[in-house]
């Protein structure tokens, strides 16, 4: 009886571990004010490409099940799934525009990319379009485009 308990213990421990991780925006209730909306588009693009520079699989929270990603026109299937970015590091998100239309928004912006290990930086380009999912879910991502930016422009 005592192993049988210890065991379901550790099968609890074990499920619990793998729990998908909280959003690290939290949810937004819905609002009418348009200029609030494009804010909390904007935190969730922002805060996306900045987990998804570090590696931090947080970054998932914000996608909504069957996102797609296009990287540089390839499409991308595992992280790091954003252009220019090409293994942990961090990101400085710029030039944010944002437009609400409804339950969707789209996101375009410009983002630059430091190697963790130091060395060149990388620069990049995102469109994202989102979604807002009923209740409390919030802004979620359901297709993201990004291209890398020649060094020379």
């Amino acid at each position: 009886m005592r192993r049988w308990r210890a065991a379901s213990g550790l099968v609890a421990v074990a499920l619990a571990a793998c729990a998908p991780r909280p959003p690290t925006v939290a949810p937004s209730p819905p609002s009418r004010d348009p200029v609030q909306e494009a804010g909390f588009v904007r935190e969730a693009a922002v805060a996306f490409v900045a987990e998804e520079a570090r590696g931090d699989t947080s970054a998932d929270t914000l996608l909504l099940p069957g996102a797609d990603f296009i990287n540089g026109g390839i499409p991308a299937a595992r992280p790091p799934r954003l252009a220019a970015v090409l293994g942990r590091g961090e990101a400085a998100v710029e030039n944010v525009r944002t437009q609400v239309a409804g339950a969707f928004a789209w996101v375009v912006a410009a983002y630059t990319w430091t190697p963790e290990a130091g060395g060149d930086p990388e620069r990049g380009r995102v469109t994202m379009i989102l979604e807002r999912r009923a209740g409390r879910g919030g802004w979620r991502i359901r297709h993201v485009h990004s291209s890398s930016v020649p060094p020379w422009r």
